[in-house]
């Protein structure tokens, strides 16, 4: 799979939904600020995961200045991994209802200071994993979209809220953060092009090096010369 026969596919195809999901927002660094230049030029909005707990002021005072390009949403509340055995996981098995649901309030009430009204209320958790704990919380304090890593199971439903995980993972993360292969991702593409769910693009700007950027620009361009494909947020795929 090659770019052109990406873009002959996406001409072809049935009408596109893609949203583009960076995680693990919480201060002003390059890597960001070259992510949120990159889709401010593309004119497609990308969904930002702010670490509450973690969020600094000088990186309020930057997305404030993109708030046209992107959607703000809740990544857990400090990114800490609770767990003594297993897979990470800030909102797992260990954890009691009421331990999580105070550290997600925790976080709203951060995102409600930093924020205002300029977030939407979707939560991601770190790791994307979390239990029904977790569910039962994110539903009681009036969240509007989970989103996790999509599995081959059904999207949850009977909550106030919607999944909508994503789809494809740019990097490995086996010892260290590594760039999969353009053809790969292509192929991951090109395959998802059929499926009724929205392909869900995640990005980590920390660990975005030319490479990966450059293979987002040119997806973007790809997605935006195709009349089937519409870049989302949350907000506008609920």
């Amino acid at each position: 799979m090659n770019w052109l026969e990406l873009q002959q596919q996406l001409t072809a195809s049935k009408p596109v939904e893609v949203f583009f999901r960076d995680d693990d927002v919480d201060e002003d660094e390059p890597t960001l600020r070259r992510l949120l230049d990159l889709f401010a030029g593309k004119n497609a909005p990308v969904i930002l995961g702010v670490i509450p707990a973690k969020l600094t002021d000088e990186a309020v005072s930057l997305l404030a200045k993109f708030s046209d390009s992107i959607e703000i949403v809740q990544h857990g509340w400090q990114h800490a991994n609770h767990e003594l055995t297993g897979r990470k996981c800030e909102f797992g098995h260990s954890r009691s209802f009421d331990e999580q649901f105070k550290d997600i309030a925790r976080g709203q009430a951060q995102m409600h200071e930093a924020f205002g009204h300029d977030w939407f209320p979707a939560f991601i958790p770190p790791w994307n994993r979390c239990t029904a704990n977790t569910h039962q919380a994110l539903d009681q304090l009036g969240f509007r979209v989970l989103s996790q890593l999509h599995s081959v199971t059904s999207p949850l439903t009977g909550f106030s809220f919607q999944e909508i995980s994503v789809t494809l993972d740019l990097f490995r993360w086996k010892d260290g953060a590594t760039l999969k292969p353009q053809e790969e991702l292509l192929s991951a593409i090109s395959q998802q092009l059929t499926s009724s769910q929205p392909i869900g693009i995640m990005l980590h700007h920390k660990v975005m090096n030319d490479e990966a950027f450059l293979f987002v620009e040119r997806l973007l361009e790809t997605l935006r010369q195709s009349s089937n494909a519409r870049v989302h947020t949350f907000g506008n795929l609920l």
